[in-house]
């Protein structure tokens, strides 16, 4: 089947490609994705994934709490995000099945200026998106499962589009350049001066 580009456009991409498809012929079917099934390293990516996802969520649950602090847009643009967040730590942890990380195992504690100023808040977003970001570029060549890689390729895919969400509520450009692929021990050393884990010395 000819698709012209008047077809294209009446029809949709969705519609354009499921015309496409049919003249294919229905038995042409997309391939299921392999499950992630993390062996070795691959599972310090995938946990190292829910406590920086985790974290994430936890700041945009606050920020949506926030009196005063962001308008109307903002608002949706956070709501959004934290629900990215709550999906990402559920694909994880089904992930990691026995290895799943509980919120009980960790306390979040942002800094007291956190949410005294709209600059503030946005400025901590896109540390953590670009910490999370760092970490799964990383994780996409290093991780040896194909599972475990192709669901933190999906992740960072997603998290790129959050990032380039901040940095435009920050008044950046979208686009900042390429990534600074970052590892679970240099992104932990960043990601520990937000967490505390309890019973430990400062952690209750």
């Amino acid at each position: 089947m000819d698709l012209t580009r008047g077809d294209f456009l009446r029809l949709g991409a969705a519609g354009a490609a499921a015309a496409a498809g049919s003249a294919i012929g229905a038995s042409t079917a997309v391939a299921a994705l392999p499950p992630a099934k993390p062996i070795g390293d691959d599972v310090g990516f995938l946990t190292f994934g829910v406590v920086a996802e985790r974290t994430a969520l936890t700041f945009y649950k606050e920020a949506l709490t926030s009196p005063k602090l962001f308008d109307a847009a903002d608002r949706r643009r956070f709501t959004q995000a934290r629900d990215a967040k709550r999906e990402h730590v559920q694909r994880l942890n089904a992930a990691l099945g026995a290895d799943a990380v509980s919120a009980d195992d960790y306390q979040v504690t942002f800094p007291k200026a956190t949410f005294e100023s709209r600059r503030n808040a946005v400025g901590l977003a896109v540390a953590l998106e670009k910490l999370l970001v760092g970490v799964y570029v990383y994780g996409v060549s290093a991780t040896a499962d194909i599972g475990s890689r192709q669901l933190i390729g999906r992740l960072l895919s997603v998290d790129s589009q959050v990032l380039a969400t901040m940095h435009d509520m920050n008044g950046k450009a979208p686009i900042g350049g390429l990534p600074t692929p970052l590892d679970t021990e240099q992104a932990g050393d960043l990601l520990d001066r937000l967490l505390t884990i309890p019973g430990s010395p400062g952690g209750g």
